[in-house]
């Protein structure tokens, strides 16, 4: 099992922190989309909710929201990455679903409720 990082967003001092997710808390995770709420203590960070916003795989491909499964699928989209597309043109990219799974390598969340402690001051008990 490939280690998992959490990037957790804090909206109210506007940073954001790093936390390592130990493998029991990653597979209690599993089948969980995008937009579900989850609670702190799977990173750590007991008191504390928080959204699952978005996340990537192993091999780099994001997840995009609206794409309900939990594997990789190539589809067509008028996207470019940092060049101005042309009018009608359509790239086929290769995204991930919005379920977490076993290739899920980092997983992004943004506080919505929060706890005792700071986020500032559990990042600085945990290093």
């Amino acid at each position: 099992m490939a280690k998992a990082v959490a990037v957790i967003g804090d909206p109210q001092s506007k940073k954001s922190f790093k936390r390592e997710i130990v493998p029991e808390s990653l597979s209690a995770l599993y089948g969980r989309k995008i937009g579900d709420e989850v609670d702190g203590i799977f990173f750590g960070l007991p008191g504390y909710r928080m959204k699952i916003t978005g996340g990537s795989t192993i091999d780099g491909f994001p997840m995009k929201k609206d794409l309900p499964i939990a594997g990789k699928k190539m589809i067509l989209v008028t996207y470019s990455k940092g060049e101005r597309a042309k009018k009608g043109v359509r790239k086929r990219i290769t995204y991930r679903g919005s379920i977490i799974g076993s290739d899920t390598s980092q997983i992004n969340l943004k506080v919505t409720q929060f706890g005792p402690a700071p986020l500032e001051e559990e990042q600085k008990e945990n290093q």
